[in-house]
């Protein structure tokens, strides 16, 4: 997954925030605890607002993160 984000990183990164964490450590481990993100990797989106529109956790399809990396810009 992580070349997957770097690659959306680096064509979004002006227009949208990525934040990247560790699952297993001091950092990551509570945020996952938080989301009730209940493996790795996991990905949720936030919208302008704050509010979740996109939970996934597992290897997901780089089209089906693309699309809805693209959905969030377009509502910004």
């Amino acid at each position: 997954m992580r070349p997957i984000v770097d690659g959306l990183q680096e064509e979004f990164g002006e227009s949208i925030t990525f934040i990247m964490l560790n699952a297993e450590d001091e950092i990551g481990r509570p945020v996952f605890q938080q989301l009730s993100l209940m493996g790795h990797p996991g990905v949720v989106l936030f919208s302008v607002e704050q509010k979740e529109v996109f939970r996934s956790v597992g290897v997901i399809e780089d089209s089906l993160l693309r699309r809805k990396v693209l959905e969030q810009i377009s509502f910004s």
